[in-house]
């Protein structure tokens, strides 16, 4: 930990705009959308019942942040972590759980493992995970993160509470300060309208 590995955010950020480009704005919130490419999906829990979808990407693991799918695709390996969308819940060991599975997933069908991670709108849970990952295991800092989240996903909002713990994360991840001010996080408010 404390030095930043080098940021791969733009290139990230990019290659995921490509593969979201088909995806309509006015369905954003009912479609999943790649966040990187050939690896992550962020999406809402209908994305988890919706097998042209699975079987178009190759989605071989599916990671449910709160609440399980409806229904289940055979070949698909399904996890769930429990974790409330309340200022007050304690994302840290979730989010370590999420990164472990996400590796897990990545590591699996001999490295060809795609997942899609989920809450029930992909808004707030999915994405506060996500942005864990992406400061855990690819080196980005909070700012990054949300900026790759937010191009793929214009609808992405962790709860408050989910960016104060995240921005402690991101402190003790690059032993620094953070690159967001959770301040301007308020309830409902879009990332999209700080970044």
């Amino acid at each position: 930990m404390g030095k930043r590995k080098k940021s791969t955010a733009a290139a990230i950020a990019t290659s995921a705009e490509n593969n979201n480009s088909g995806n309509n704005n006015n369905n954003k919130r009912a479609a999943a959308s790649c966040v990187i490419p050939n690896l992550l999906y962020l999406g809402p829990v209908e994305a988890t019942s919706n097998a042209a979808f699975l079987t178009t990407e190759k989605i071989t693991h599916v990671l449910s942040i709160g609440r399980n799918p409806t229904s289940y695709i055979d070949g698909i390996v399904y996890e769930r972590l429990s974790l409330t969308d309340r200022e007050d819940s304690n994302i840290s060991f979730v989010a370590d759980r999420a990164c472990e599975a996400i590796d897990a997933a990545v590591a699996a069908k001999q490295g060809t493992g795609r997942v899609l991670i989920h809450c029930v709108a992909g808004i707030s849970r999915s994405p506060a995970m996500v942005a864990a990952y992406l400061m855990k295991r690819r080196g980005m800092t909070l700012r990054e993160s949300l900026e790759v989240l937010v191009r793929a996903r214009d609808t992405v909002a962790p709860n408050p509470g989910f960016m104060r713990q995240l921005c402690e994360m991101e402190k003790e991840i690059f032993e620094g300060e953070s690159t967001f001010d959770p301040v301007v996080v308020t309830a409902n408010t879009r990332l999209a309208s700080w970044l």
